[in-house]
């Protein structure tokens, strides 16, 4: 089997346009590319704030563990106060957990937040594509004239 000759990817036949309607063209075909390119954008900034918000969510969970945990400690001073058995012991040993669960959970979510980019990377991606091949169609077209 014999392989079949590949052409250039978007090769236009130029025989029966003018220069004007390559232009026109152009023109078009450009206007179409840069809304696509603004719509991948904005699908991509949605899915990067929503991923955003749910990491958010881990530092407001932090900090809620936290909040959480020095009202216990709050409690345990209130028993030391109060009484003189061990209640205080317990009580500062659980808000001492919470409050280290709740530090790991806003550094964890924080952490997480630092490694996330808002930048639409598809879309920059796409348009440095998309350029190459303009810049080709361009050298192709001034080649063949």
């Amino acid at each position: 089997m014999r392989a079949q000759p590949i052409e250039p990817p978007g090769k236009i036949e130029t025989s029966e346009k003018s220069f004007g309607e390559l232009f026109a063209d152009l023109g078009r075909e450009t206007t179409t590319l840069v809304r696509q390119e603004v719509q991948l954008a904005k699908a991509e900034l949605v899915v990067s704030a929503k991923q955003t918000g749910k990491l958010g969510a881990f530092v407001a969970g932090g900090g809620v563990l936290a909040h959480i945990g020095v009202l216990s400690l709050v409690a345990a001073a209130i028993v030391a106060l109060g009484t003189a058995i061990p209640y205080w012991a317990s009580a500062l040993l659980i808000g001492a957990l919470l409050v280290a669960g709740g530090a790991a959970m806003a550094r964890y979510g924080q952490k997480k937040l630092e490694g996330t980019s808002v930048a639409p990377r598809k879309t920059i991606g796409s348009v440095k594509e998309s350029a190459l091949i303009i810049k080709d169609h361009a050298k192709w077209n001034r080649e063949a004239h």
